[in-house]
């Protein structure tokens, strides 16, 4: 009986561990919204002649750009490449080719990175950002137990 009460107790953290990043994210998981900041292209022609036209001044936070610019171009690069049944262990789209595969920045063999081949990626970036939170707090109640 003590181990059933542990069980159920065990369940319920690791489901509060979904619960809580749920509440935070909801609205980029669930929601229209997205974590990529993609106000951070009015900076930037074409985009920039129709920021005043929609009322963007300038970007919440200008350092995120690499985000967008780069990790977003990573993921379709890769998405686009293994949906076309390619392994992207060349990106010819930088300078005249380099390796992409071999680099690692993109995260591409990362477990969780499967979220982005399975969702649009604007999408994905809020659910893969949720499964990090979920996965931070369920190890560190795994290994609070442990203790």
């Amino acid at each position: 009986m003590k181990q059933l009460y542990s069980l159920r107790k065990d369940i319920l953290m690791v489901a509060g561990f979904l619960f809580l990043p749920l509440l935070l994210l909801g609205s980029v998981t669930l929601g229209n919204q997205t974590m990529l900041p993609v106000d951070n292209l009015f900076q930037w022609q074409p985009w920039q002649s129709a920021a005043a036209e929609l009322g963007v001044t300038q970007p919440q936070n200008g350092l995120l750009t690499d985000l967008l610019i780069e990790n977003f171009a990573w993921k379709r690069f890769a998405v686009d490449s293994i949906k076309a049944g390619d392994v992207p262990l060349w990106n010819p789209y930088l300078f005249a080719g380099m390796p992409f595969l071999a680099t690692g920045q993109h995260g591409m063999l990362y477990p969780f990175s499967w979220l982005f081949f399975l969702m649009p990626i604007p999408k994905a970036y809020g659910w893969y950002a949720l499964s990090q939170l979920w996965l931070a707090g369920t190890l560190m109640y795994v290994y609070g137990r442990i203790l």
